[in-house]
């Protein structure tokens, strides 16, 4: 996953000198590409893949939610459910061949 700065988010438009512009809401706003917000999103991924990883992420934490009934530090919860997702894809492609 790429640092979370609107140089690698799907939405920024790079105009060349480090000033690009997001697309994300019309009408187009202009941001350095170091900069970031609450909507980004990677460029390095399909919307579909990024629609998996969250579906596996809230996935992985209602499964580890019932197996140790709530009782799991949160921190816990997340990082398991963020490897789970981080490794989503790779079994997707395994399972095509």
């Amino acid at each position: 996953m790429n640092e979370r700065r609107c140089g690698n988010c799907r939405w920024w438009k790079d105009g060349k000198t480090g000033m690009g512009n997001c697309w994300r809401r019309a009408p187009f706003e202009t941001t350095w590409k170091t900069s970031f917000c609450g909507e980004w999103a990677d460029a390095s991924i399909t919307p579909e893949q990024e629609d998996r990883q969250e579906l596996t992420r809230r996935f992985a934490v209602a499964i580890m939610s019932a197996e140790y009934g709530g009782n799991l530090e949160p921190d816990r919860v997340w990082s398991a459910a963020k490897s789970f997702a981080a490794a989503e894809p790779q079994i997707q492609r395994e399972e095509k061949q």
